[in-house]
């Protein structure tokens, strides 16, 4: 483990720092208050330290194969599983060219404006089947109309907005906290959002807020919450097992709100997901938010969406949004799960780098690269 010391004026530039020399998973173990420069101790202005640690990923071991005088075998299980995989993808993306390509044959000649478009909704990597009836709301509109391609955009933005679902991102009850869960795979950025909710609630709204760290799995995840509760004055308490939630619950009664993180996890693991959804029922929260980044996979999406399903999450958190120029996975998702878009962040600045979702923002999203 990589163990390194950053001084700075405030914690926004610390964790810069940090997260620019040591990556986005640096793990923050200690944030500190100290004094520096000035003469004999007089005039030294206040610093923030913060320490923070990275691992250092080792090589895996060789496998070693047992001598044998038997003619070696070329065919190795998890090579031919790769490769399977690899051929099916081919194959899904064929099958989904094939169809863009009989669809475009039926619609025949496009209008320039909505060719154009097509291509940009295709390379925002939105499904089919969405494309489809975007542009087929938009055909006659155009053939009758004689719209500019400023004017079908702006149609389609319209179009796009009505589609989603917008909500309260969290609401809140009036003689209760309200418990907020947050769930999703692994490094999607649940621990950086709930510091950002927190910061926004308690410093720009002036709710008491609550933070429960129940990721006891991941070296520093705890810590890391810790320190932004200190940095906020905001109290963190540790779920360790499902039993203790009713206890930590009791503690935070009086906040107005209580935010949940979770242990991430691979869809793929079951037992794991069924530990998530005992922890829930403990917890009994007001809404349960499912974090997604927007540079994950669109298959694996789907995946994660459904494996998390059993766990009735309600609202969509679309995270790293400044990692990639393709969003149309943002509304694939929101179609997929028939749920609401809460936030959008877009970046590591707390309490900065997040927004609330609305409709009009998405659809400026997808087809911000056209003009």
């Amino acid at each position: 483990m990589r163990i390194k010391t950053y001084v700075a004026d405030n914690i926004q530039e610390a964790l810069y720092k940090v997260k620019s020399e040591l990556g986005k998973d640096a793990i923050i173990l200690q944030t500190r208050q100290i004094k520096k420069g000035g003469i004999l101790g007089f005039f030294s202005k206040p610093k923030v330290e913060v320490i923070a640690a990275s691992d250092i990923v080792q090589a895996p071991k060789p496998q070693l194969k047992p001598i044998s005088y038997e003619m070696p075998v070329r065919e190795n299980s998890r090579e031919l599983e790769d490769i399977k995989n690899e051929i099916n993808e081919v194959k899904d993306l064929l099958k989904s060219l094939s169809a863009r390509e009989i669809y475009r044959k039926s619609l025949g000649d496009l209008p320039p404006p909505l060719d154009e478009v097509y291509k940009e909704l295709s390379s925002a990597e939105l499904e089919q089947s969405l494309i489809d009836k975007l542009i087929d709301g938009l055909k006659s509109q155009v053939a009758e109309d004689g719209l500019d391609k400023s004017a079908v955009i702006t149609c389609l933005k319209n179009q796009i907005a009505t589609m989603i679902k917008v909500t309260e991102p969290i609401n809140f009850t009036e003689d209760k906290p309200s418990k907020v869960v947050f769930i999703g795979p692994t490094g999607v950025g649940k621990t950086t959002t709930i510091a950002k909710l927190a910061a926004v609630y308690s410093l720009n709204m002036g709710k008491k807020v609550g933070l429960v760290a129940a990721d006891t799995y991941r070296v520093g995840a705890v810590e890391q919450l810790k320190t932004y509760g200190d940095l906020l004055e905001i109290p963190v308490e540790v779920i360790f097992e499902p039993a203790d939630a009713s206890r930590v619950m009791k503690k935070l009664s009086d906040c107005e709100l209580v935010l949940v993180d979770t242990m991430g996890t691979s869809p793929r693991n079951k037992m794991q997901i069924k530990r998530i959804k005992s922890l829930i029922e403990m917890v009994k929260p007001t809404e349960i938010h499912m974090v997604i980044s927007v540079t994950t996979k669109a298959k694996d999406v789907y995946d994660i969406l459904e494996s998390y399903k059993e766990l009735n999450y309600q609202k969509l958190v679309f995270t790293k949004l400044d990692e990639t120029n393709s969003y149309g996975l943002i509304l694939n998702a929101i179609i997929f799960s028939n749920c609401s878009p809460s936030y959008l962040t877009a970046g590591q600045n707390v309490p900065d780098d997040i927004e609330v979702a609305s409709g009009s923002k998405i659809a400026d999203l997808i087809l911000g690269g056209c003009s």
